[in-house]
């Protein structure tokens, strides 16, 4: 298949055009324009130029020959520029992946792919863009916190870990939460299955359904070389370092499963968990 991937230069859509090449596929990266006429995505068969912000450069480069898009891009957080930006891969009479994530979910103790939205402020209108998708026959990927690869928001804790010298976690009061991982390449491999074979669903991309964020904090710390500890990160703090919706974000607690996704797919994540990727993988020292 010949396949249009929008975020092709972001931590997810990056590996999703790796896995997609491994299997024999064709990608086509939607990207804005470099700088000199350089090319932003070398493994690509081709670039289409263009930004998520308008839906009309997203039309031009739906052509013909693509037979599937995956949307792995951040939204711009203009809730009608994306929602228009959505509709115009809803309706393009494409296969669609839209890639979401967990937080669509709000704090729970036991979400599955059939647990109703209940968004953080943060995603606030994310399930209207899932809906968009799944009405126009598309699939909905939603991951857990991504790590792997020595990015995302483990990142984030190994270097507040590094900086304070004892690892933190964000905490609005009580206990530390309970957060969902999954490994960027685990994640990748669910999206190009989607590509191939999903069908108008929601599928979780979860491999570890709920580890104690304390733990996760300590093995960030250990990771960075400082003392084997965690510390509450107090949410107004944290808010100021990180913006108020993000560090709210981090603060709540989730448990999510995936069992649906892993029979339907055929999906058996076996990359490191978080707690080993941070001690021993690919944040480690």
């Amino acid at each position: 298949m010949k396949v249009l991937v929008a975020g092709a230069t972001g931590y997810i859509g990056a590996a999703v055009v790796e896995r997609l090449i491994e299997r024999g596929h064709e990608v086509a990266a939607f990207v804005r324009p470099a700088a000199g006429g350089a090319r932003r995505v070398p493994a690509a068969a081709e670039e289409r130029h263009g930004d998520l912000a308008d839906a009309l450069t997203l039309q031009a480069a739906i052509t013909p020959d693509i037979d599937a898009i995956v949307h792995a891009g951040q939204l711009t957080g203009e809730q009608g520029t994306d929602l228009a930006t959505i509709a115009a891969l809803a309706g393009s009479g494409k296969r669609v992946v839209y890639v979401s994530g967990v937080w669509v979910l709000g704090e729970t103790d036991g979400a599955d792919e059939d647990s109703p939205a209940n968004p953080i402020p943060l995603v606030a209108y994310r399930h209207e863009v899932e809906r968009l998708i799944l009405d126009g026959g598309g699939s909905v990927v939603r991951p857990g916190v991504v790590h792997g690869r020595g990015a995302g928001i483990p990142a984030l804790l190994r270097g507040q870990a590094a900086q304070r010298g004892t690892g933190v976690y964000v905490s609005a009061g009580g206990e530390a939460p309970t957060w969902t991982f999954v490994h960027v390449d685990d994640l990748a491999e669910l999206i190009v299955t989607a590509v191939e074979k999903g069908v108008a669903t929601v599928y979780h991309a979860v491999s570890e359904e709920a580890v104690p964020v304390a733990a996760v904090a300590e093995a960030a710390a250990r990771s960075a070389g400082v003392k084997e500890a965690a510390e509450p990160w107090p949410l107004e703090e944290a808010a100021e370092l990180l913006g108020e919706g993000f560090a709210h974000a981090l603060s709540i607690s989730q448990r999510v499963g995936a069992a649906r996704t892993r029979q339907a797919l055929g999906w058996s994540p076996v990359r490191p968990g978080i707690l080993a990727d941070l001690t021993r993988g690919s944040y480690a020292e």
